[in-house]
This record gives C-alpha cells, sequence and structure tokens, in this order.
C-alpha cells in the first residue's frame, strides 16, 4: 500500500490561522497609528448613534476596537463588541464590561439570524473587501425593522479630489480596499435597507453638500 505523502513545508512557512495573523496586523495598525484610545469625531458621532439607537436595544457594535466609541451607548442598552484586533477587544471587554466577540467576520458575521435590534460599524467597512456580502450579513442578523446605523470615510470630498489632481493617492491608509463617496454607499446599503438618515460629523461646509465637502458619511437604515 502506498504511503501518504505529506504536503510540503516551505521556509518561514507560517502555521498560525488567518485570524491570528489579521488580528496581530490590525493590532500593529491601531497601534502604531494612534488609533488606541480615541475615536475621529467621538463625541459628534457617538451622540448622533446615541440619539438614533435610543435605549433598551440589544446593540451588535461592529468593529468596536477598543470600545472608546462603544462606550457613550452602553448605558440602558445590552451591547456586544465584535472585532478582528484582539488585544484592543480585550481591552474592550475589561473597561467596559461588556460581551465580547473575537472574530473575522470579513466573510460572515459568526451570529445567528435576527439576534439584534441595532448594527453600529463606525468607520468599518471601508475596511472590507466584500460591501455587499457584508451588508447582506448585517441584515441578516438583525431582527425585522431593526437598525444599521455606521460611518465612512467620504474618499470624494473636495480636499481629496483636489489631491487628485496634483497625482497624489486619494487615501494613504492600506487598510481601506474601498473608496466610498455618495452614490456608492447608498447603491450597497439600499440592497438591504431603507435609508433614514445620511449626514456628515466631519467637515466644516458639509451643510452646503455632504457629497464635495463631508469628511465623512453617517447613516442611519432600517431594515427592508
Amino acid at each position: 500500500m502506498k504511503e501518504k505523502e505529506e504536503t510540503p513545508k516551505f521556509e518561514g512557512e507560517s502555521s498560525k490561522p488567518n485570524i491570528e495573523i489579521l488580528s496581530e496586523f490590525y493590532s500593529k495598525h491601531h497601534i502604531g497609528g494612534k488609533r488606541r484610545n480615541q475615536s475621529v469625531s467621538e463625541e459628534k458621532r457617538s451622540q448622533l448613534f446615541k440619539k438614533w439607537m435610543g435605549t433598551n436595544k440589544k446593540v451588535l457594535d461592529m468593529g468596536c476596537r477598543d470600545g472608546i466609541l462603544t462606550r457613550h451607548f452602553i448605558e440602558q442598552n445590552e451591547v456586544t463588541g465584535l472585532d478582528i484586533d484582539k488585544s484592543a477587544l480585550e481591552a474592550c471587554k475589561e473597561n467596559l464590561n461588556i460581551e465580547t466577540l473575537w472574530a473575522d467576520f470579513s466573510l460572515q458575521i459568526p451570529i445567528p439570524p435576527s439576534s439584534f435590534d441595532v448594527v453600529v460599524a463606525g468607520e468599518v467597512i471601508e475596511h472590507l473587501p466584500y460591501p455587499e456580502i457584508t451588508i447582506a450579513e448585517v441584515s441578516r442578523i438583525l431582527k425585522p425593522d431593526g437598525l444599521f446605523i455606521g460611518s465612512v470615510p467620504n474618499s470624494y470630498h473636495l480636499k481629496n479630489r483636489l489631491r487628485v489632481l496634483k497625482g497624489r493617492l486619494i487615501d494613504y491608509d492600506q487598510t481601506h480596499l474601498r473608496a466610498y463617496n455618495v452614490m456608492l454607499l447608498r447603491q450597497y446599503l439600499e440592497k438591504e435597507f431603507v435609508i433614514e438618515e445620511l449626514t456628515s460629523c466631519r467637515g466644516k461646509s458639509a451643510f452646503l453638500s455632504i457629497a464635495w465637502f463631508g469628511r465623512d458619511l453617517v447613516w442611519k437604515c432600517r431594515k427592508k
């Protein structure tokens, strides 16, 4: 009987599962980029998210990192934090005393259907490779009439457009896999949700035009 051939191993080949590789990568990215213990436009975004979700809700904060934004809406809500960065997630659990889930949710969110009233994704989906899959997964885990609340950078605000004309990159963050504008964001969200509000929390002239002057795009959607 022929012996089973062993799979050859190459020098330097990693035996770590993908989730550990991604976790270490994002941990270095967050710490090296000074993204721990801070959140972009924290006060304004957090108050808007809190107002939109209300109270007595079961909430999933998807991409919660170390919980800096999460802490603003845990009062009177049952919040679970989800992230790929294991060390940041451990800090979130220790500081906020909430349930946490360590997972790679780039393709599938490991949560049963109809589990949450609200899903929050603050500055998250621009990091994920397949927005249609992610948004469909968010819809799946939301209860009927559930809310999807979140934000992404507006890659096409005026300063970025001028930067491209000068031959520079539109975005220098290597973890951003998708450049969003109002049209593209609507295209993805409207496949699964009804957009109730679309605004911006950053940009002095955003009141004139979110598309041109908003530094971020912030939404509140309801499951169809």
